[in-house]
């Protein structure tokens, strides 16, 4: 199976450990077949996770989302990302535990406290894997294919009005929520 999988943290060491680890798991799973993609800011990593190339998909699977950013909330961003519809699985890491509770409110299926160990961050991802059929089940009875979205390198995205617009609609809510 094929997995597009966000990771978005600040902190440009925790997401090589991040990478590194994806990797070693990919490895020791040769049955599922991974792509990542890192960010350290909320604004790229919240249109990057809204780019679709069809109604109804949203471009990952999963997110491994950062709590506390230099632009941003990882929380909030999951909030507004759920109250759009997104049903893709949610993993959260953070330097706390503040936000643990919350995390289980927007459909998180794991809060990672950091520093993230390998052994962790495995069994997350299993879980993940194994609730990411569930999530699919919602987007099949959604009326949308199951097939997770490919890489295309090219997905026309400033071309498609509607979706610009959904995005700057999104984009507004996330930021009027994050500014009060």
């Amino acid at each position: 199976m094929f997995y597009r999988i966000a990771i978005l943290d600040d902190d440009a060491d925790a997401l090589r450990r991040m990478e590194e680890m994806f990797s070693a798991y990919g490895a020791a799973h040769p049955e599922h077949d991974w792509e990542t993609a890192c960010f350290t800011h909320a604004e790229p990593f919240m249109e990057s996770v809204c780019r679709t190339e069809h109604e109804g998909e949203w471009a990952f699977d999963m997110l491994l989302m950062d709590i506390y950013l230099p632009d941003g909330d990882g929380m909030e961003c999951a909030r507004t990302l759920r109250r759009n519809g997104y049903d893709g699985v949610i993993i959260f890491q953070s330097s706390s535990a503040e936000h643990a509770v919350e995390a289980y409110e927007v459909d998180a299926v794991q809060y990672l406290i950091k520093p993230v160990s390998q052994e962790r961050l495995f069994a997350a991802v299993d879980r993940a894997v194994e609730e990411l059929p569930r999530y699919r089940k919602k987007r099949c009875k959604k009326g949308t294919e199951e097939q997770p979205v490919q890489s295309t390198g090219n997905t026309n995205f400033e071309k498609k009005q509607t979706f610009r617009f959904f995005i700057d609609t999104l984009w507004t809510k996330w930021n009027s929520r994050r500014n009060g």
